[in-house]
Protein backbone atom coordinates (compact mmCIF):
# COMPACT_ATOMS: atom_id res chain seq x y z
CA UNK A 1 0.00 0.00 0.00
CA UNK A 2 1.93 3.31 -1.06
CA UNK A 3 1.44 6.65 0.70
CA UNK A 4 -1.74 7.65 -1.43
CA UNK A 5 -3.97 4.79 -0.29
CA UNK A 6 -2.72 5.17 2.78
CA UNK A 7 -3.52 9.08 2.83
CA UNK A 8 -6.89 7.57 1.05
CA UNK A 9 -7.85 4.92 3.42
CA UNK A 10 -7.78 7.79 6.56
CA UNK A 11 -8.78 11.42 4.97
CA UNK A 12 -11.94 10.13 3.52
CA UNK A 13 -12.28 6.93 5.63
CA UNK A 14 -12.61 8.69 9.12
CA UNK A 15 -10.11 10.62 10.99
CA UNK A 16 -9.88 12.60 14.07
CA UNK A 17 -7.97 16.34 13.75
CA UNK A 18 -8.60 18.27 10.77
CA UNK A 19 -7.04 21.73 9.77
CA UNK A 20 -7.37 24.20 6.95
CA UNK A 21 -6.21 28.05 6.12
CA UNK A 22 -8.10 30.90 4.84
CA UNK A 23 -8.21 33.87 6.46
CA UNK A 24 -8.21 32.17 9.56
CA UNK A 25 -7.66 28.13 10.70
CA UNK A 26 -10.21 25.66 11.29
CA UNK A 27 -9.56 22.65 13.52
CA UNK A 28 -11.91 20.23 14.58
CA UNK A 29 -12.75 16.78 15.66
CA UNK A 30 -15.42 13.80 15.72
CA UNK A 31 -17.78 12.64 17.59
CA UNK A 32 -17.26 9.63 20.51
CA UNK A 33 -19.93 7.93 22.86
CA UNK A 34 -19.24 6.24 26.17
CA UNK A 35 -20.85 2.94 26.03
CA UNK A 36 -21.76 0.33 28.26
CA UNK A 37 -20.96 -3.14 27.74
CA UNK A 38 -24.33 -3.72 26.67
CA UNK A 39 -23.66 -1.36 23.92
CA UNK A 40 -26.28 1.43 25.23
CA UNK A 41 -25.07 4.82 24.60
CA UNK A 42 -24.41 6.31 28.28
CA UNK A 43 -23.14 9.67 27.48
CA UNK A 44 -22.44 11.89 24.64
CA UNK A 45 -18.89 13.08 24.58
CA UNK A 46 -18.22 16.67 23.43
CA UNK A 47 -17.44 17.69 19.84
CA UNK A 48 -15.68 20.86 19.71
CA UNK A 49 -13.66 22.69 16.84
CA UNK A 50 -10.94 25.83 17.30
CA UNK A 51 -11.08 28.43 14.97
CA UNK A 52 -8.08 30.59 14.74
CA UNK A 53 -9.42 33.95 13.41
CA UNK A 54 -7.39 37.52 13.08
CA UNK A 55 -11.19 39.15 13.58
CA UNK A 56 -13.52 37.79 15.86
CA UNK A 57 -16.10 35.62 14.23
CA UNK A 58 -19.61 34.50 15.36
CA UNK A 59 -21.15 31.62 14.01
CA UNK A 60 -21.10 28.38 12.57
CA UNK A 61 -22.49 25.51 10.85
CA UNK A 62 -21.50 22.09 10.20
CA UNK A 63 -22.45 20.60 6.82
CA UNK A 64 -23.27 17.27 4.83
CA UNK A 65 -20.26 16.78 2.77
CA UNK A 66 -22.51 15.45 0.21
CA UNK A 67 -25.35 17.74 -0.92
CA UNK A 68 -24.26 20.76 1.58
CA UNK A 69 -27.00 20.63 3.57
CA UNK A 70 -26.66 22.75 6.73
CA UNK A 71 -27.25 19.86 9.70
CA UNK A 72 -26.00 21.98 12.61
CA UNK A 73 -25.45 26.01 13.43
CA UNK A 74 -24.52 27.21 16.63
CA UNK A 75 -22.41 30.39 18.43
CA UNK A 76 -18.74 30.22 18.54
CA UNK A 77 -17.14 31.17 21.74
CA UNK A 78 -15.94 34.56 22.86
CA UNK A 79 -12.35 35.22 21.47
CA UNK A 80 -9.29 33.99 23.51
CA UNK A 81 -5.80 34.70 23.20
CA UNK A 82 -3.87 31.22 23.48
CA UNK A 83 -0.34 32.08 25.14
CA UNK A 84 1.55 28.15 23.65
CA UNK A 85 0.48 29.27 20.12
CA UNK A 86 0.12 33.03 19.75
CA UNK A 87 -3.18 32.44 18.05
CA UNK A 88 -6.62 34.29 18.88
CA UNK A 89 -9.24 31.12 19.00
CA UNK A 90 -12.50 30.65 18.74
CA UNK A 91 -14.16 27.08 19.80
CA UNK A 92 -17.08 26.05 18.03
CA UNK A 93 -18.96 23.43 20.01
CA UNK A 94 -21.38 20.95 18.10
CA UNK A 95 -22.17 18.06 21.12
CA UNK A 96 -25.75 18.23 20.30
CA UNK A 97 -25.23 16.58 16.77
CA UNK A 98 -26.56 13.41 16.38
CA UNK A 99 -25.63 12.40 12.78
CA UNK A 100 -23.54 10.40 12.10
CA UNK A 101 -21.80 10.66 8.30
CA UNK A 102 -19.31 13.08 6.53
CA UNK A 103 -19.33 16.87 7.17
CA UNK A 104 -17.63 19.79 6.92
CA UNK A 105 -17.64 22.62 9.27
CA UNK A 106 -17.94 26.53 8.22
CA UNK A 107 -17.55 29.70 9.74
CA UNK A 108 -18.22 32.75 7.48
CA UNK A 109 -15.34 35.05 7.20
CA UNK A 110 -12.97 32.12 7.61
CA UNK A 111 -13.56 29.01 5.64
CA UNK A 112 -14.89 25.54 5.43
CA UNK A 113 -12.77 22.65 6.56
CA UNK A 114 -11.67 19.54 5.12
CA UNK A 115 -14.35 16.90 5.31
CA UNK A 116 -14.44 14.68 8.68
CA UNK A 117 -16.70 11.71 9.37
CA UNK A 118 -18.64 11.38 12.89
CA UNK A 119 -18.87 7.42 13.98
CA UNK A 120 -18.39 5.49 17.11
CA UNK A 121 -15.47 3.52 15.38
CA UNK A 122 -13.31 6.75 14.21
CA UNK A 123 -10.56 5.54 16.50
CA UNK A 124 -10.11 1.89 15.08
CA UNK A 125 -8.27 2.20 12.41
CA UNK A 126 -5.58 4.41 14.14
CA UNK A 127 -5.44 2.15 17.13
CA UNK A 128 -4.54 -0.71 14.34
CA UNK A 129 -1.79 1.48 13.26
CA UNK A 130 -0.39 2.06 16.11
CA UNK A 131 -0.50 -1.49 17.57
CA UNK A 132 1.33 -2.35 14.21
CA UNK A 133 3.48 0.24 14.23
CA UNK A 134 5.27 -2.30 16.82
CA UNK A 135 5.32 -5.90 14.60
CA UNK A 136 7.27 -3.30 12.05
CA UNK A 137 9.90 -1.96 14.42
CA UNK A 138 10.86 -5.51 15.26
CA UNK A 139 14.92 -6.38 14.81
CA UNK A 140 16.67 -9.28 13.68
CA UNK A 141 13.41 -10.41 11.60
CA UNK A 142 12.17 -10.66 7.66
CA UNK A 143 9.53 -8.21 7.39
CA UNK A 144 7.51 -8.33 4.19
CA UNK A 145 4.04 -6.25 4.91
CA UNK A 146 1.38 -6.89 2.47
CA UNK A 147 -1.10 -3.83 4.09
CA UNK A 148 2.10 -1.34 4.04
CA UNK A 149 4.24 -2.94 1.61
CA UNK A 150 7.44 -2.65 3.90
CA UNK A 151 9.60 -5.06 2.56
CA UNK A 152 13.18 -5.38 4.48
CA UNK A 153 15.38 -8.75 4.80
CA UNK A 154 16.70 -10.63 7.55
CA UNK A 155 19.19 -7.16 9.37
CA UNK A 156 21.55 -7.07 11.95
CA UNK A 157 22.71 -10.60 12.66
CA UNK A 158 25.18 -9.41 13.90
CA UNK A 159 23.23 -9.38 17.63
CA UNK A 160 23.93 -12.86 17.85
CA UNK A 161 27.90 -11.74 18.87
CA UNK A 162 27.18 -8.30 20.17
CA UNK A 163 30.79 -7.26 21.70
CA UNK A 164 30.97 -6.31 25.49
CA UNK A 165 31.98 -2.40 25.05
CA UNK A 166 33.75 -2.83 28.68
CA UNK A 167 34.42 -4.92 31.22
CA UNK A 168 32.81 -6.39 34.35
CA UNK A 169 32.83 -9.17 36.14
CA UNK A 170 30.75 -11.76 34.77
CA UNK A 171 32.14 -10.40 30.92
CA UNK A 172 35.77 -8.68 29.55
CA UNK A 173 35.63 -6.46 27.23
CA UNK A 174 35.29 -8.05 23.64
CA UNK A 175 33.58 -10.78 24.55
CA UNK A 176 30.30 -11.95 22.38
CA UNK A 177 26.93 -12.17 24.19
CA UNK A 178 23.64 -13.07 22.16
CA UNK A 179 21.53 -10.11 21.85
CA UNK A 180 18.85 -11.34 18.63
CA UNK A 181 15.34 -9.82 19.48
CA UNK A 182 13.32 -6.68 20.61
CA UNK A 183 12.74 -3.60 18.79
CA UNK A 184 14.43 -0.64 16.61
CA UNK A 185 13.99 1.72 19.68
CA UNK A 186 13.33 4.61 16.95
CA UNK A 187 14.64 6.07 13.67
CA UNK A 188 18.09 4.41 14.68
CA UNK A 189 18.74 0.47 15.10
CA UNK A 190 19.79 0.61 18.28
CA UNK A 191 17.78 -1.44 20.83
CA UNK A 192 17.42 -0.05 24.66
CA UNK A 193 16.21 -0.78 27.91
CA UNK A 194 14.58 1.93 29.52
CA UNK A 195 12.37 2.83 26.47
CA UNK A 196 11.98 -0.56 26.03
CA UNK A 197 10.90 -1.85 29.49
CA UNK A 198 8.74 1.73 29.80
CA UNK A 199 7.06 1.09 26.14
CA UNK A 200 6.27 -2.60 27.40
CA UNK A 201 4.55 -1.63 30.64
CA UNK A 202 2.01 0.72 29.01
CA UNK A 203 1.37 -1.98 26.22
CA UNK A 204 0.89 -4.31 29.59
CA UNK A 205 -0.98 -2.46 30.89
CA UNK A 206 -3.72 -1.26 27.83
CA UNK A 207 -3.87 -5.04 28.14
CA UNK A 208 -4.94 -5.65 31.89
CA UNK A 209 -7.46 -2.70 32.04
CA UNK A 210 -9.45 -4.21 29.19
CA UNK A 211 -7.87 -7.19 27.45
CA UNK A 212 -11.22 -7.78 25.54
CA UNK A 213 -10.43 -4.79 23.23
CA UNK A 214 -7.17 -7.04 22.12
CA UNK A 215 -7.79 -10.03 20.43
CA UNK A 216 -5.95 -12.52 17.87
CA UNK A 217 -5.88 -11.57 14.17
CA UNK A 218 -6.29 -8.14 15.24
CA UNK A 219 -2.80 -6.96 14.12
CA UNK A 220 -3.01 -8.79 10.76
CA UNK A 221 0.51 -10.51 11.57
CA UNK A 222 2.83 -10.20 8.32
CA UNK A 223 2.74 -14.55 7.21
CA UNK A 224 6.48 -14.91 9.05
CA UNK A 225 5.15 -13.26 12.05
CA UNK A 226 2.41 -15.20 12.29
CA UNK A 227 3.81 -18.54 11.05
CA UNK A 228 6.45 -17.72 14.31
CA UNK A 229 3.79 -17.27 16.76
CA UNK A 230 2.49 -21.12 16.05
CA UNK A 231 -0.22 -21.96 17.36
CA UNK A 232 -1.12 -19.91 20.45
CA UNK A 233 -3.60 -18.98 22.61
CA UNK A 234 -2.07 -14.97 23.72
CA UNK A 235 -3.63 -11.95 21.99
CA UNK A 236 -1.54 -10.77 19.43
CA UNK A 237 -0.85 -7.78 21.63
CA UNK A 238 1.11 -10.39 23.72
CA UNK A 239 2.58 -11.91 20.79
CA UNK A 240 4.13 -9.06 20.00
CA UNK A 241 5.57 -7.58 23.43
CA UNK A 242 6.83 -11.25 24.00
CA UNK A 243 9.00 -10.37 21.50
CA UNK A 244 10.23 -7.57 23.53
CA UNK A 245 10.27 -9.16 26.59
CA UNK A 246 12.47 -12.12 25.68
CA UNK A 247 15.23 -9.29 24.33
CA UNK A 248 15.35 -7.76 27.52
CA UNK A 249 15.56 -11.25 29.29
CA UNK A 250 18.72 -11.19 27.56
CA UNK A 251 20.15 -8.10 28.69
CA UNK A 252 20.20 -9.33 32.41
CA UNK A 253 23.43 -9.89 34.02
CA UNK A 254 23.79 -12.88 36.37
CA UNK A 255 23.23 -10.88 39.45
CA UNK A 256 20.11 -9.59 38.30
CA UNK A 257 21.54 -6.15 37.12
CA UNK A 258 20.45 -4.90 33.73
CA UNK A 259 23.16 -4.00 30.68
CA UNK A 260 21.46 -0.64 29.19
CA UNK A 261 21.74 -0.78 25.46
CA UNK A 262 22.78 -2.63 22.16
CA UNK A 263 23.83 -0.50 19.25
CA UNK A 264 26.95 0.29 16.33
CA UNK A 265 29.42 2.90 17.25
CA UNK A 266 28.84 4.93 14.76
CA UNK A 267 25.02 6.48 13.23
CA UNK A 268 23.94 4.79 9.92
CA UNK A 269 23.43 7.23 7.18
CA UNK A 270 19.14 7.84 6.86
CA UNK A 271 19.58 5.65 3.16
CA UNK A 272 20.79 2.65 5.19
CA UNK A 273 18.06 0.01 5.25
CA UNK A 274 17.99 -2.09 7.79
CA UNK A 275 20.40 -5.28 6.17
CA UNK A 276 22.97 -2.50 5.25
CA UNK A 277 23.79 -1.59 8.17
CA UNK A 278 26.51 -4.41 8.43
CA UNK A 279 28.61 -2.52 11.59
CA UNK A 280 29.82 -4.18 14.86
CA UNK A 281 26.59 -4.01 17.50
CA UNK A 282 28.08 -3.46 21.01
CA UNK A 283 26.61 -3.97 24.74
CA UNK A 284 27.38 -0.23 26.69
CA UNK A 285 26.27 0.47 30.17
CA UNK A 286 24.40 -0.45 33.05
CA UNK A 287 22.30 1.22 35.47
CA UNK A 288 19.66 1.08 38.27
CA UNK A 289 17.42 2.78 36.85
CA UNK A 290 17.06 0.82 34.04
CA UNK A 291 17.06 -2.47 36.28
CA UNK A 292 14.09 -1.27 38.44
CA UNK A 293 12.48 -0.48 35.61
CA UNK A 294 12.86 -4.03 34.13
CA UNK A 295 12.30 -5.77 37.49
CA UNK A 296 8.99 -3.56 37.05
CA UNK A 297 7.97 -4.14 34.08
CA UNK A 298 9.01 -8.42 34.07
CA UNK A 299 6.90 -8.45 37.62
CA UNK A 300 3.87 -7.03 35.23
CA UNK A 301 4.31 -8.99 32.20
CA UNK A 302 4.58 -12.30 34.70
CA UNK A 303 1.41 -11.93 36.29
CA UNK A 304 -0.59 -10.84 32.50
CA UNK A 305 0.91 -14.28 30.93
CA UNK A 306 0.91 -16.40 33.67
CA UNK A 307 -2.43 -17.46 32.16
CA UNK A 308 -1.53 -18.43 29.27
CA UNK A 309 1.93 -20.02 29.58
CA UNK A 310 2.73 -20.64 33.38
CA UNK A 311 6.46 -21.43 32.72
CA UNK A 312 7.03 -18.31 31.30
CA UNK A 313 5.42 -16.14 33.84
CA UNK A 314 7.98 -18.09 36.42
CA UNK A 315 10.76 -17.07 34.00
CA UNK A 316 9.73 -13.63 34.01
CA UNK A 317 8.50 -12.72 37.60
CA UNK A 318 12.38 -14.90 38.51
CA UNK A 319 14.10 -11.91 36.38
CA UNK A 320 12.07 -9.56 38.26
CA UNK A 321 13.17 -10.76 41.51
CA UNK A 322 16.84 -11.19 40.18
CA UNK A 323 16.81 -7.65 39.24
CA UNK A 324 15.09 -6.19 42.76
CA UNK A 325 18.02 -8.37 44.96
CA UNK A 326 20.07 -6.70 43.25
CA UNK A 327 18.56 -3.16 43.95
CA UNK A 328 18.64 -4.41 47.44
CA UNK A 329 22.25 -5.05 47.53
CA UNK A 330 22.88 -1.97 45.94
CA UNK A 331 21.26 0.81 47.38
CA UNK A 332 22.72 3.88 45.47
CA UNK A 333 22.15 4.84 42.03
CA UNK A 334 24.51 4.02 39.27
CA UNK A 335 24.60 4.73 36.00
CA UNK A 336 27.53 3.85 33.79
CA UNK A 337 29.02 5.71 31.26
CA UNK A 338 31.86 4.69 29.33
CA UNK A 339 33.74 6.88 26.65
CA UNK A 340 32.17 7.35 23.04
CA UNK A 341 29.11 5.23 24.80
CA UNK A 342 26.65 7.60 22.73
CA UNK A 343 29.30 8.10 19.51
CA UNK A 344 26.10 5.74 17.53
CA UNK A 345 23.29 5.28 19.80
CA UNK A 346 21.38 7.70 21.81
CA UNK A 347 22.27 8.53 25.91
CA UNK A 348 18.99 7.50 27.84
CA UNK A 349 20.83 8.93 30.77
CA UNK A 350 19.27 9.03 34.53
CA UNK A 351 21.30 9.08 37.59
CA UNK A 352 19.26 9.09 40.16
CA UNK A 353 16.56 5.84 40.47
CA UNK A 354 13.91 6.26 43.22
CA UNK A 355 10.96 6.20 40.89
CA UNK A 356 11.97 3.21 39.26
CA UNK A 357 12.65 1.41 43.06
CA UNK A 358 9.69 2.46 44.07
CA UNK A 359 7.83 0.62 40.75
CA UNK A 360 9.94 -2.16 40.94
CA UNK A 361 8.95 -2.87 44.21
CA UNK A 362 5.41 -2.13 43.99
CA UNK A 363 4.49 -4.18 41.17
CA UNK A 364 6.44 -7.25 42.77
CA UNK A 365 3.86 -6.83 45.46
CA UNK A 366 1.11 -6.40 43.77
CA UNK A 367 1.95 -9.23 41.29
CA UNK A 368 3.49 -11.52 44.60
CA UNK A 369 1.17 -10.00 47.53
CA UNK A 370 4.72 -10.74 49.60
CA UNK A 371 4.46 -8.07 52.12
CA UNK A 372 8.51 -7.81 52.12
CA UNK A 373 7.73 -5.72 49.11
CA UNK A 374 5.51 -3.37 50.96
CA UNK A 375 8.26 -3.49 53.79
CA UNK A 376 10.81 -1.78 51.73
CA UNK A 377 8.72 0.87 50.27
CA UNK A 378 7.91 1.79 53.72
CA UNK A 379 11.46 1.57 54.77
CA UNK A 380 13.23 2.92 52.03
CA UNK A 381 11.15 5.37 50.05
CA UNK A 382 8.23 6.30 52.17
CA UNK A 383 7.65 9.89 50.81
CA UNK A 384 7.24 9.01 47.48
CA UNK A 385 3.56 7.69 48.59
CA UNK A 386 2.63 10.83 48.23
CA UNK A 387 4.87 12.60 45.63
CA UNK A 388 2.56 13.24 42.64
CA UNK A 389 3.45 10.90 39.77
CA UNK A 390 4.91 12.55 36.41
CA UNK A 391 3.66 11.35 33.18
CA UNK A 392 4.88 8.10 32.53
CA UNK A 393 7.87 7.86 30.50
CA UNK A 394 11.34 6.32 29.95
CA UNK A 395 12.84 9.38 32.70
CA UNK A 396 10.04 8.58 35.20
CA UNK A 397 8.26 5.03 36.30
CA UNK A 398 6.26 6.21 39.68
CA UNK A 399 3.09 6.63 38.21
CA UNK A 400 3.13 2.71 37.26
CA UNK A 401 4.53 1.86 40.50
CA UNK A 402 1.73 3.81 42.48
CA UNK A 403 -0.39 2.57 40.16
CA UNK A 404 0.23 -1.03 40.71
CA UNK A 405 0.28 -0.48 45.05
CA UNK A 406 -3.50 1.25 44.21
CA UNK A 407 -4.58 -2.18 42.50
CA UNK A 408 -2.86 -4.35 44.81
CA UNK A 409 -4.67 -7.02 46.21
CA UNK A 410 -3.93 -5.55 50.06
CA UNK A 411 -2.13 -2.54 50.11
CA UNK A 412 -1.89 -0.23 53.54
CA UNK A 413 -5.14 1.51 53.84
CA UNK A 414 -3.67 5.06 54.87
CA UNK A 415 -0.85 4.55 52.38
CA UNK A 416 -3.54 3.84 49.49
CA UNK A 417 -4.59 7.03 50.57
CA UNK A 418 -1.99 8.67 50.07
CA UNK A 419 -1.60 7.12 46.51
CA UNK A 420 -4.66 7.79 45.95
CA UNK A 421 -4.63 11.60 46.83
CA UNK A 422 -1.62 12.25 44.98
CA UNK A 423 -3.18 10.96 41.60
CA UNK A 424 -5.72 13.15 42.52
CA UNK A 425 -3.67 16.45 42.76
CA UNK A 426 -1.65 15.77 39.65
CA UNK A 427 -4.86 15.17 37.59
CA UNK A 428 -6.71 18.23 38.93
CA UNK A 429 -3.47 20.26 38.30
CA UNK A 430 -3.37 18.56 34.16
CA UNK A 431 -7.55 19.57 34.04
CA UNK A 432 -6.07 23.07 34.81
CA UNK A 433 -4.46 23.58 32.07
CA UNK A 434 -6.30 22.04 29.54
CA UNK A 435 -8.92 24.01 30.35
CA UNK A 436 -7.39 27.18 30.70
CA UNK A 437 -5.89 26.33 26.87
CA UNK A 438 -6.70 27.65 23.53
CA UNK A 439 -6.75 23.88 22.17
CA UNK A 440 -7.43 22.27 25.64
CA UNK A 441 -4.08 21.23 25.52
CA UNK A 442 -2.50 19.40 29.04
CA UNK A 443 1.08 21.44 28.05
CA UNK A 444 2.27 24.75 29.40
CA UNK A 445 3.88 27.04 27.27
CA UNK A 446 7.49 25.64 28.30
CA UNK A 447 6.48 21.92 28.38
CA UNK A 448 6.73 21.98 24.46
CA UNK A 449 10.20 20.14 24.03
CA UNK A 450 11.53 16.78 23.02
CA UNK A 451 8.39 14.27 22.37
CA UNK A 452 6.12 16.65 23.64
CA UNK A 453 3.42 14.96 21.32
CA UNK A 454 4.21 12.01 23.41
CA UNK A 455 3.83 14.03 26.77
CA UNK A 456 0.46 15.04 26.03
CA UNK A 457 -0.91 11.69 25.38
CA UNK A 458 0.74 10.55 28.43
CA UNK A 459 -0.59 13.63 30.81
CA UNK A 460 -3.75 12.56 29.50
CA UNK A 461 -3.55 8.99 30.71
CA UNK A 462 -3.32 10.10 34.20
CA UNK A 463 -6.40 11.76 33.83
CA UNK A 464 -8.00 8.48 32.96
CA UNK A 465 -6.17 6.30 35.86
CA UNK A 466 -7.64 9.44 38.52
CA UNK A 467 -11.11 8.88 36.45
CA UNK A 468 -10.88 5.16 37.26
CA UNK A 469 -10.07 6.34 41.08
CA UNK A 470 -12.69 9.11 41.22
CA UNK A 471 -15.01 8.95 38.26
CA UNK A 472 -14.94 12.23 36.68
CA UNK A 473 -16.43 13.08 33.13
CA UNK A 474 -14.32 16.55 33.20
CA UNK A 475 -10.99 13.81 33.24
CA UNK A 476 -12.32 11.65 30.41
CA UNK A 477 -12.80 14.32 28.05
CA UNK A 478 -9.12 16.13 28.85
CA UNK A 479 -7.88 13.11 28.38
CA UNK A 480 -9.90 12.64 24.76
CA UNK A 481 -8.56 15.98 24.10
CA UNK A 482 -5.02 15.28 24.12
CA UNK A 483 -5.66 12.41 21.43
CA UNK A 484 -7.32 15.07 19.41
CA UNK A 485 -4.24 16.96 19.71
CA UNK A 486 -1.96 14.66 17.80
CA UNK A 487 -4.73 14.01 15.88
CA UNK A 488 -4.77 17.64 14.09
CA UNK A 489 -6.60 19.67 16.68
CA UNK A 490 -3.28 21.74 17.67
CA UNK A 491 -1.64 24.77 16.40
CA UNK A 492 0.39 23.67 13.37
CA UNK A 493 -2.65 21.85 11.70
CA UNK A 494 -0.16 18.60 11.26
CA UNK A 495 -1.31 15.43 12.94
CA UNK A 496 1.69 13.91 14.82
CA UNK A 497 0.48 10.17 14.14
CA UNK A 498 1.48 8.84 10.64
CA UNK A 499 -1.58 7.98 8.76
CA UNK A 500 -4.07 9.64 10.77
CA UNK A 501 -5.54 12.99 9.74
CA UNK A 502 -5.68 15.29 6.69
CA UNK A 503 -2.46 16.87 7.18
CA UNK A 504 -0.49 13.94 7.97
CA UNK A 505 3.24 14.11 8.89
CA UNK A 506 5.30 12.60 5.72
CA UNK A 507 8.97 13.07 6.17
CA UNK A 508 9.74 11.11 9.15
CA UNK A 509 13.03 10.84 10.97
CA UNK A 510 13.10 7.24 10.37
CA UNK A 511 15.84 5.27 8.26
CA UNK A 512 13.70 2.30 7.62
CA UNK A 513 11.08 4.45 6.60
CA UNK A 514 13.26 6.94 4.24
CA UNK A 515 15.85 3.94 2.73
CA UNK A 516 13.05 2.03 1.69
CA UNK A 517 10.45 4.56 0.38
CA UNK A 518 7.59 3.18 1.99
CA UNK A 519 4.85 5.19 4.54
CA UNK A 520 4.68 3.65 7.79
CA UNK A 521 1.19 4.17 9.55
CA UNK A 522 0.93 4.15 13.49
CA UNK A 523 4.10 6.07 13.96
CA UNK A 524 4.20 9.24 16.84
CA UNK A 525 6.40 11.84 16.19
CA UNK A 526 8.00 14.22 18.48
CA UNK A 527 5.99 16.82 17.76
CA UNK A 528 6.78 21.06 18.39
CA UNK A 529 10.16 21.63 20.98
CA UNK A 530 10.97 25.33 22.14
CA UNK A 531 14.06 24.34 24.05
CA UNK A 532 17.48 24.38 22.65
CA UNK A 533 19.50 21.39 22.31
CA UNK A 534 17.60 19.93 19.41
CA UNK A 535 18.86 19.49 16.08
CA UNK A 536 19.91 22.09 13.82
CA UNK A 537 17.13 22.47 11.67
CA UNK A 538 14.98 23.10 15.34
CA UNK A 539 17.54 25.47 16.22
CA UNK A 540 17.76 27.90 13.64
CA UNK A 541 13.83 27.86 13.28
CA UNK A 542 13.83 28.92 17.25
CA UNK A 543 16.98 30.87 17.46
CA UNK A 544 15.47 34.90 17.04
CA UNK A 545 12.62 33.53 19.73
CA UNK A 546 9.58 34.82 17.57
CA UNK A 547 8.30 31.24 16.88
CA UNK A 548 5.48 30.25 19.66
CA UNK A 549 6.15 27.04 21.30
CA UNK A 550 3.33 24.98 19.83
CA UNK A 551 4.63 25.88 16.28
CA UNK A 552 7.71 25.45 17.03
CA UNK A 553 7.97 21.71 14.87
CA UNK A 554 9.30 21.03 11.19
CA UNK A 555 7.80 17.96 8.94
CA UNK A 556 11.55 17.60 7.82
CA UNK A 557 13.45 14.62 7.94
CA UNK A 558 16.70 15.67 9.38
CA UNK A 559 14.52 17.35 12.39
CA UNK A 560 15.39 14.51 14.65
CA UNK A 561 14.50 16.51 17.82
CA UNK A 562 10.56 17.25 16.36
CA UNK A 563 10.13 14.46 13.43
CA UNK A 564 11.79 11.19 14.55
CA UNK A 565 9.77 8.42 16.17
CA UNK A 566 10.32 6.05 19.18
CA UNK A 567 8.40 3.21 19.97
CA UNK A 568 7.77 5.19 23.60
CA UNK A 569 5.94 7.39 21.78
CA UNK A 570 3.34 5.86 20.21
CA UNK A 571 2.73 3.33 24.00
CA UNK A 572 0.59 5.85 25.22
CA UNK A 573 -1.78 6.44 22.27
CA UNK A 574 -2.49 2.84 21.70
CA UNK A 575 -3.29 2.78 25.85
CA UNK A 576 -5.34 5.93 25.27
CA UNK A 577 -7.30 4.46 21.88
CA UNK A 578 -7.56 1.22 23.56
CA UNK A 579 -9.62 2.78 26.24
CA UNK A 580 -11.64 5.21 23.82
CA UNK A 581 -12.23 1.91 21.50
CA UNK A 582 -13.51 -0.04 24.95
CA UNK A 583 -16.72 -0.05 26.73
CA UNK A 584 -16.02 -0.83 30.09
CA UNK A 585 -14.43 1.71 32.30
CA UNK A 586 -14.31 0.00 35.42
CA UNK A 587 -11.30 -0.31 37.37
CA UNK A 588 -9.20 -3.22 36.41
CA UNK A 589 -10.45 -6.38 38.10
CA UNK A 590 -13.98 -4.96 38.90
CA UNK A 591 -17.25 -6.30 37.98
CA UNK A 592 -19.24 -4.39 35.93
CA UNK A 593 -21.95 -4.22 33.44
CA UNK A 594 -22.04 -0.69 32.35
CA UNK A 595 -19.20 1.89 31.93
CA UNK A 596 -19.57 5.00 33.99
Amino acid sequence: MGVGHIGRRHSTGGVYGWFVEFNGRCTFIPRTTRQGKSGRVSAQRPQMGVVVVSEPATDFEVLSQEGGEVVYNGTLSAPMDDVSSGDTVQQADFSQLRRTGTFVLQVDGVGQSYPFRISPDVYHSAFIDTLRSYTLQRANFVIDDPLTGLYHGLAHMQDAEAAMYFSDEFYREGQTLDMLGGWYDAGDFGKYTTPGAITVAQLLLAYEWAPETFTQGQMLFPAEVAEAAGDTELPDLLVETQWKLDWLLKMQRPDGAVYHKVSGAEWPSMETRPEEDDQTRYVYGMSTYGTGMFAGVMAMAARLYEPFDPTYSEQLLTAAKDAFQYLEANPEPYFREDENQNSGSGPYDKHEDAEERFWAAAELFKTTGDARYERYLTEHLPTYFSEQPELIGWLNGLALGHWAYLTAEHPDPSLREQVNQAFLDAADAILEQVEGDGYNTALTPDQYTWASAKNTVALGNLLLMANALSPNEAYENAALDQIHYILGRNATGYSYLSGSGAQQVQNVHHRTWNATGVYIPGLLVGGPNNHPGGDPLQQALIEDGTVPPAKAYLDELESYSTNEYAIDYTAPVVFALAYFSTFDRSMPGEDSTDGP
